[in-house]
């Protein structure tokens, strides 16, 4: 792993917001919209149009279907297309930034876009299979998308995702623990329904990255408490698919509890709506515990629109539809992992 980074400065001064997110939701359209405008606007030099975009998107905490919000879905746009080389958007984040040295905005797309060209470098594999390159172009992405952040840390309005994105740096450069945690602490009070920082901090305290066996699943469950409510249950779903598909390990799904996942499935329904990528991630999990009723009643749901996202293949998800339409009994371990019940 890469040295500590060494100590970063203050955050950006907190604040606390009323904790009743925006019920607000974009249908497709208006999401499809809003990244192509934000891609032809930054082409256009139009940081003005973008940054008054960006913060009636900040302000208003519009959700996405499902519950994630528009500004991450706004910034998408700004990003590189998959691909392609980053290096001629970079030049015109650097731009806007150069125009606009107050934009938050174009701060937090840079920062963005550097992690991400960042772990390009990297790869997705075991830190033995990262050549000695990739290990020196990670690290000087990496400490460039920090100073970036830096820069920006007394900006105001300030934005939730830059403090998204420093989570994103802490775990590229491996902060240490107490570091880490009080940056994630610094973002839910300055922004306590940004549902990000909880499953980015999951996705930090799971064994392959800087936790301990079981510290990530503590983490769901402490927050879930902590929130209360229909809302607790909405953030150890979300934090429970980021822990397993992180993991993709059998004997997490026994630390996590099956039943209060479907609660927070039911009330992202309630609080948020739904969205074809949610159904295929349900029926996922509904497959990975071996609860065939709940899995089929997701694949009726999802009928053909299968998504690559969560299955890869389509081998993978005919496989798994086939099973959850079986009539072959299945055999589904408790959550205490006691005696087992029959599907």
């Amino acid at each position: 792993t890469l040295a500590h980074a060494q100590a970063a400065p203050d955050a950006p001064a907190t604040k606390t917001n009323d904790a009743t997110a925006s019920t607000k939701i974009n249908d497709p359209d208006d999401l499809r919209h809003v990244k192509e405008q934000v891609a032809a606007l930054l082409l256009q030099g139009n940081y003005d149009e973008i940054d008054r975009l960006a913060q009636r998107v900040r302000s208003e905490k519009t959700r996405m279907p499902g519950g994630g919000w528009q500004l991450t879905n706004l910034y998408s746009g700004l990003m590189a297309p998959k691909g392609s080389d980053p290096e001629p958007q970079i030049a015109r984040l650097k731009a806007w930034i150069a125009a606009r040295p107050n934009s938050i905005t174009a701060h937090v797309a840079l920062a963005k876009l550097l992690i991400e060209y960042a772990w390009v470098a990297r790869g997705n594999g075991q830190a033995d299979t990262v050549t000695d390159k990739g290990w020196k172009l990670f690290a000087a992405r990496s400490a460039e998308a920090k100073r970036v952040l830096d820069d920006s840390a007394h900006l105001t309005p300030m934005c939730p995702e830059w403090f998204s994105e420093m989570q994103t740096v802490a775990l590229a450069q491996d902060w240490d623990k107490a570091r880490t945690a009080d940056l994630f602490h610094r973002a839910i009070q300055f922004e306590p329904d940004f549902d990000n920082f909880y499953t980015f901090y999951a996705n930090y305290l799971l064994p392959k990255w800087d936790g301990d066996p079981g510290e990530a699943t503590t983490f769901a469950k402490q927050s879930a408490d902590s929130i209360g409510g229909s809302k607790g249950n909405y953030i150890y779903y979300r934090v429970s698919v980021k822990i397993i598909t992180g993991c993709n390990c059998k004997p997490i799904l026994k630390k996590l509890d099956w039943t209060r996942i479907q609660q927070g499935r039911q009330a992202q329904i309630e609080m948020f709506g739904n969205s074809n990528a949610d159904i295929n991630q349900f029926a996922q999990l509904a497959v990975r515990y071996q609860d065939r009723e709940t899995a089929r009643s997701a694949f009726d749901q999802i009928g053909d629109k299968w998504s690559v996202g969560v299955w890869k293949t389509r081998e993978s998800f005919d496989n798994a539809r086939n099973w959850a339409n079986s009539t072959a009994p299945s055999v589904r371990k408790s959550q205490d992992g006691g005696d087992a019940v029959q599907n």
